[in-house]
């Protein structure tokens, strides 16, 4: 599977409502999701999200009712001195 880096814009959602959406998106089955963080002051959330490709990734997102501001397929990635190809 790729891996995916994406943004979305979280401005008008509550604490309560944004840690909801986060664990709903981690819980799912169809897609695994590494990772996701979030900034209530910048109104921002990040996914790193393993997927077969961008197409169904977008699909998955729609379905959950999460706008992505933008997303990219990560063929690097550099962590501890070591960089690893995707």
């Amino acid at each position: 599977m790729a891996l995916y880096f994406s943004a979305h814009t979280i401005a008008c959602l509550t604490k309560q409502a944004l840690r909801e959406l986060m664990s709903n998106l981690m819980a799912s089955t169809d897609l695994k999701v590494r990772r996701c963080v979030a900034s209530q002051l910048a109104g921002r959330m990040l996914t790193e999200v393993e997927a077969p490709d961008q197409a169904t990734l977008e699909k998955w997102f729609e379905h959950h009712h999460v706008n992505v501001e933008w997303m990219m397929r990560l063929d690097l990635d550099g962590k501890d001195g070591v960089v690893k190809e995707y």
